[in-house]
């Protein structure tokens, strides 16, 4: 377990700076994170789950969840409009960073 230190939002409109603490649970391949400490959410979790693609190596399918109650209802508007889109940037943002840590473990 440990804390890490995030931004999200969509500029200029909102950007909130909050740290979450996350989670691994290796066995089961699951990634839980839960903010800690946040001006602008009540609560944001997340939980992405790894789940091998059968006859596929080194694939996998992604489950992520996203869960999150924001203290401002204009925002919780705007992010409701948008919320789907912005999990995408998230999946594809963890997609490229696996594929670079991939990447370096295939150098050494």
């Amino acid at each position: 377990m440990y804390d890490a230190a995030l931004t999200v939002g969509l500029p200029p409109l909102f950007t909130e700076h909050y740290v979450s603490r996350v989670t691994l649970h290796r066995r089961d391949l699951i990634v839980e994170a839960k903010s800690v400490k946040s001006k602008a959410f009540e609560s944001l979790k997340s939980r992405w789950k790894l789940n091998s693609v059968e006859g596929e190596d080194g694939s996998c399918d992604v489950d992520f969840e996203v869960e999150m109650t924001v203290r401002d209802p204009v925002i919780t508007q705007v992010i409701d409009s948008v919320l789907e889109q912005v999990a995408g940037r998230q999946v594809d943002a963890f997609q490229r960073r696996c594929e670079e840590i991939d990447g370096q473990k295939q150098k050494r």
